[in-house]
């Protein structure tokens, strides 16, 4: 069996000020290499495969500061190649502001998921780097296995991206849409310091909904200690700064 291991990696970026009265708008994005697929490392017998990963993130980004967990593994003998037919896949995210360095053959795509007038099925993706645009539709279908509902992705048509790749976005989003509502890893999108309005945009870019600011305030208030520093980014009244409240860690199952 010929395995290898590739990583979804998640960042964000600001979008340009539109109104100066309000902060930067945050936008998510992903990592593609020079052929538009996943950054890929090959997989020894003499390590854990998460360490071989992990040594190739801290190279491509020139730091050890990033949060990682394997998303799924990968056997369907329609995606083997000649060099690979098991392929584990983990999710990375990481905050722009650690990166030391930035090989030339990857770049930062922004992303966007929009549903299709009329069905909730089909899904039109744009990824946009600084000089590049890749469209594609992916369709997602529920069936029952096993008494249990499994959903499947499948490229509409022939794309610049290959299906497999589409799909690990389209997982590795979801995972993030899961995992934003019961760990602290939107955290890893930000500084250790941040505002209340910095980690709602990261709730709201994920979600892909509008969040009530009091509602939101409330729900995170507990993960959250304050600090005694202060920013002021907008015509507004300065924001107060915020650290991870570690103690709450404790509570979680």
């Amino acid at each position: 069996m010929k395995v290898k291991s590739n990583v979804i990696i998640f960042s964000t970026d600001n979008e340009e000020r539109k109104d100066v009265r309000r902060l930067k708008e945050k936008k998510l994005q992903i990592v593609l290499d020079e052929k538009n697929e996943l950054p890929v490392f090959e997989i020894n017998n003499k390590e854990y495969i998460k360490n071989t990963v992990i040594k190739g993130v801290q190279e491509l980004f020139g730091t050890s500061k990033f949060y990682i967990e394997q998303l799924y593994t990968w056997g369907e003998p329609k995606y083997y190649k000649n060099d690979e037919e098991l392929i584990v896949t983990y999710l990375v995210i990481i905050n722009k502001n650690d990166i030391k360095n930035l090989t030339n053959n990857i770049k930062f795509y922004d992303i966007s998921i929009e549903n299709i007038e009329g069905t909730k099925k089909i899904q039109n993706v744009n990824l946009n780097s600084e000089n590049k645009k890749i469209e594609y539709k992916i369709e997602t279908k529920a069936k029952i296995e096993r008494n249990n509902i499994e959903y499947t992705h499948t490229l509409v048509k022939e794309s610049e991206i290959n299906e497999l790749t589409a799909i690990i976005i389209h997982t590795g989003i979801k995972r993030l849409r899961n995992r934003i509502e019961n760990t602290n890893i939107a955290f890893s999108f930000l500084e250790e310091e941040f505002t209340i309005s910095e980690l709602q945009q990261i709730y709201e870019i994920i979600l892909d909904k509008k969040l009530i600011p009091a509602n939101f305030r409330k729900k995170i208030e507990p993960m959250i200690k304050k600090t005694d520093k202060i920013v002021k980014e907008s015509a507004y009244r300065p924001s107060t700064r915020y650290v991870f409240n570690k103690d709450y860690i404790e509570y979680w199952v």
